[in-house]
């Protein structure tokens, strides 16, 4: 039916049988689709046509019109499938970025956490291996446990960092920061120095000492 009110709009456009407003918007949509172009040269050519010709015409025309939908079904299609491809692939990378972040420590670091004697407290011991190899003999996890034994009367301590350097498995050179408490940097200082020794060069510890 479509193809058929074509064909007599061509028929009326070339004979002059179509008002002005009509012939604008044909020749406007003649000007956007090249087959319509050429169907309406070929009538005007043919100074009218016979049945046969309409009849063969119009197969043409119904053939054109089918062969641009299929091609515009095509892009459609194809471009569709490839934003859900693209938007699956940034999907895949975001999770597996946060998989990264959740699962593979910072490197450079290494943290160990205790929970204290003292339920009330809690340890958070970080090692910056940036900034030495140290590491205690009797292993990291049974030091922080030292640590609580010897911070557990000094409550609301919050974030320390000390540095030592190794000679011979012992700690020299050790230096504070966070510590205002001379007697607290007194216990430390044994725990790290006489109680304990070391393999490696240095050591730079973060202490993380809240209550629960």
């Amino acid at each position: 039916m479509e193809n058929n009110y074509q064909l007599s709009r061509i028929h009326n456009y070339v004979m002059g049988l179509m008002t002005r407003e009509e012939m604008h918007v044909l020749e406007n949509e003649a000007l956007e689709d090249p087959f319509l172009q050429d169907a309406i040269d070929g009538y005007r050519l043919q100074n009218g046509v016979d049945v046969k010709q309409l009849s063969l015409l119009q197969r043409r025309l119904a053939e054109r019109v089918e062969v641009r939908s299929s091609e515009k079904a095509a892009r459609f299609f194809t471009w569709q499938r490839l934003t859900v491809g693209t938007a699956a692939a940034v999907m895949f990378l975001v999770v597996c970025s946060l998989l990264l972040m959740n699962y593979f420590p910072r490197k450079g670091y290494k943290e160990t956490e205790v929970v204290l004697m003292d339920s009330n407290f809690k340890v958070n011991l970080t090692v910056n291996s940036k900034f030495g190899n140290a590491e205690p003999l009797i292993g990291w996890t049974q030091f922080t446990e030292e640590i609580n034994s010897a911070v557990k009367d000094y409550p609301d301590l919050g974030n320390i960092t000390i540095k030592f350097n190794i000679s011979r498995s012992k700690a020299t050179l050790i230096q504070f920061e966070g510590v205002n408490d001379t007697n607290l940097q007194r216990v430390l200082t044994n725990l790290i120095l006489n109680e304990n020794s070391w393999a490696g060069n240095r050591a730079e510890i973060h202490l993380k000492i809240e209550k629960d």
